[in-house]
């Protein structure tokens, strides 16, 4: 868990519940590049969101019932952080963004000029 990530995801679960960007993910490449700018190497990324009037084990239970947003929550990512926000109508929005960040090591051939 990373609370810088887990910030950059509670601002759009904030921003969906105020209807500031629709639901799903708008801005996704700008959150990668936020991320991006504290934490190196990142080179596998990818997010669930879910809304409702659902509680934090339902909507994990939705995740894993569902294939692309299962395949997320057992990919290789090292790093995590959670969002949610409440809408008036009581609607609370939920952001999981996953960060791999490998380092790179180049092999021998890869250092020749």
């Amino acid at each position: 868990m990373d609370n810088g990530i887990s910030a950059v995801a509670a601002k759009h679960s904030q921003q969906m519940a105020k209807g500031a960007v629709p639901f799903g993910h708008d801005g996704f490449d700008d959150r990668v590049k936020s991320i991006s700018k504290d934490i190196d190497h990142v080179n596998g990324f990818a997010e669930n969101v879910a809304k409702g009037q659902m509680n934090a084990e339902e909507v994990t239970n939705l995740w894993l019932e569902s294939e692309a947003h299962r395949k997320n929550i057992d990919g290789d990512y090292r790093l995590t952080g959670i969002g949610i926000a409440k809408a008036t109508n009581g609607d609370l929005y939920f952001t999981e963004i996953f960060i791999m960040n490998k380092a790179v090591s180049l092999s021998a051939n890869d250092k020749k000029q």
